[in-house]
């Protein structure tokens, strides 16, 4: 009687429908679960595929030590910024090869990471970077001996200032004699322009605080300023030896007084040598103010500065019946006073041959 109760009821269980059936999943409970089984199988390639690399990388790294030629990196960033720089050109050679040797390493750095690497046998090495539109760095020295030693080089941009070299009188293109200086004195940039065009590009450093720069042409006046502003340059402006009259460029002055700035020696100094070498000669002295305070006060301010550049040529040994002055104060304006950049243009001193 059991073992026909115990039939019977193992023949209901296998007859009962599976959990499955009797519970569906729904369309977005299926896609959820594929989706959960796809992710999992992902990222189990995901760990085979590091567990490869990794050994992969381990294999390397004891081939090179067993070979002798640890592993360098050299990184390249930008020292202004330094944020890194890529497409940087790199080369590494040992501290005591011979010249023109060929470089032990020689390559631009990566866009993902501004780096380049390669195998190296232990020893000195020097290291250094190039781009385009940056200073080349500094050349660092150091000992490779360990794997996966890291240099880091760093490039500073330069600043690409581009002027023009014009007549004072028709605006028109001078072929003149350009050189650009440091405040050491070492010329930076030496160049002729030429007359059709005469626009000139120098590479600057906005690190140091200044640059001089000299023209000379036949026939015109010597030109020398001083670059300050890289932002803004006004160019070259020479003035033909045959003129009435020329501006005194690179004069300054106490802000809002006659005072002149030390910066002016090579101005006052320019003036004194025209004037030294054309003893005949006489000069009439204008100044020129911006429209910023009243008419009177500008007035005398610029009466007051032409009295300085005046005394200031008595001094060097000029007689001063040879210099006559005249203050126009903001009357006659060359460009709007709309700018700070027009009303530097505006504060100007003339000089006027009589």
């Amino acid at each position: 009687m059991l073992r026909k109760l115990f039939i019977l009821l193992l023949s209901l269980f296998v007859l009962m429908p599976s959990v499955d059936s009797l519970y569906a999943m729904t369309p977005a409970e299926k896609r959820a679960k594929a989706k959960e089984v796809q992710l999992r199988k992902r990222e189990a390639a995901k760990r085979k595929a590091d567990k490869k690399k990794a050994a992969k990388a381990k294999a390397a790294k004891r081939k090179r030590l067993k070979d002798g030629k640890p592993l360098l990196y050299v990184y390249t960033f930008n020292l202004k910024t330094n944020e890194p720089l890529s497409a940087a050109h790199v080369t590494v050679q040992e501290r005591n090869a011979r010249p023109n040797k060929k470089p032990k390493l020689s390559k631009g750095t990566d866009t993902k990471h501004a780096r380049v690497s390669k195998g190296l046998p232990q020893g000195q090495y020097w290291a250094s970077a190039a781009r385009t539109g940056f200073f080349a760095s500094d050349t660092v020295f150091f000992n490779h001996k360990e794997d996966e030693d890291t240099v880091k080089l760093s490039l500073y941009p330069e600043t690409r200032l581009t002027f023009t070299v014009t007549d004072s009188l028709t605006s028109r293109p001078v072929s003149a004699n350009i050189v650009v200086r440091n405040p050491q004195g070492r010329k930076v940039m030496q160049t002729t322009s030429d007359s059709l065009h005469s626009v000139l590009a120098v590479l600057l450093d906005d690190r140091i605080p200044y640059y001089t720069i000299d023209a000379t042409s036949p026939r015109y006046f010597p030109f020398h300023d001083t670059i300050q502003d890289f932002s803004f340059y006004p160019g070259v402006v020479m003035a033909p030896r045959e003129i009435k009259s020329f501006v005194l460029h690179n004069i300054y002055f106490v802000t809002g007084k006659t005072r002149i700035l030390d910066t002016s020696e090579a101005a006052l100094q320019e003036l004194y040598q025209f004037l030294s070498g054309r003893p005949d000669q006489r000069i009439r002295i204008v100044g020129h103010t911006d429209n910023i305070g009243s008419d009177r006060s500008n007035q005398v301010l610029s009466e007051g500065r032409c009295v300085e550049v005046k005394q200031a040529m008595v001094k060097r040994g000029i007689m001063p019946e040879r210099i006559e002055i005249e203050g126009r104060g903001e009357r006659d304006p060359i460009v709007p006073n709309d700018s700070e950049e027009h009303r530097q243009m505006n504060r100007r001193v003339e000089i006027v041959l009589l």
